[in-house]
């Protein structure tokens, strides 16, 4: 039975790890940013959240992008677990797809963070509080600190959850090819045990055949002038015996 090796990936792990971790992982992640993105939805909708219009935007295409992440995750886990060929497929090309979509709708959330709008000052006048004084502004510091830190470590967030996204995007889908590889090669054996085996001709000679004669079958008795092309022994004649030499 014919092998396939198996790929690899950081030199030593095979791929076939490489989509389980890539789907678990998207799973895990597509799970929590999903149900965080909803609750702040349900914030929104309730008016409990207030958000310009950008964010809000940005806001529902996270919680969808991110809810479809979990879903296709998913897929791609148990295609992993019982090396289901057509699962792994649709789950390499809509990975990169969601992976694509969902860099561009992260861009532009950041963006919507850094961009000068209201955010920023409602978030500080919600964590200043009212009042005067050092007590104040130190506050105040500290609450502009934050909202810096906050922005920084979203983005952070965002390149690290990207990188390993885009690398998973080539580990699957060289899995793929090792999937397609076996296929081929199942598919190639399998046609083998069904084609008919070709008969092997044996020349056999037929007792009516005539038979070649030799020059040891031939018989000087013989008729019709076959005559064995053995000639005699010249020193067995008579005539050159060694007491009749003269």
């Amino acid at each position: 039975m014919g092998y396939v090796a198996s790929r690899k990936f950081c030199c030593c792990l095979p791929v076939r790890f490489g989509v389980f971790c890539h789907s678990l992982l998207g799973l895990a992640a597509g799970g929590v940013i999903c149900v965080f993105g909803w609750l702040e939805v349900h914030k929104l909708v309730t008016k409990q959240l207030e958000l310009e219009s950008r964010q809000q935007i940005a806001l529902w295409f996270i919680s969808v992008a991110w809810s479809f992440t979990a879903l296709i995750s998913l897929m791609g886990l148990f295609g992993c677990l019982f090396k289901i060929r057509a699962f792994i497929t649709s789950y390499a090309y809509t990975t990169t797809i969601n992976t694509l979509v969902n860099i561009a709708i992260g861009i532009f959330f950041v963006w919507t963070l850094f961009h000068k709008d209201n955010s920023k000052e409602s978030f500080l006048d919600k964590c200043d509080g009212n009042g005067d004084g050092d007590g104040v502004k130190v506050t105040h510091w500290f609450c502009q600190r934050g909202f810096d830190l906050i922005r920084v470590l979203i983005v952070i967030a965002f390149v690290i959850i990207w990188i390993f996204m885009l690398a998973g995007i080539f580990i699957v889908f060289d899995y793929v090819g090792q999937l397609h590889e076996e296929h081929g090669l199942e598919e190639e054996e399998e046609e083998k045990r069904h084609r008919p085996q070709q008969p092997v001709i044996v020349n056999v000679p037929s007792e009516t055949a005539p038979v070649m004669r030799t020059t040891y079958d031939a018989s000087p008795a013989m008729q019709g002038g076959w005559t064995s092309a053995k000639s005699p022994y010249v020193f067995n004649l008579p005539d050159n015996a060694y007491g009749n030499r003269r």
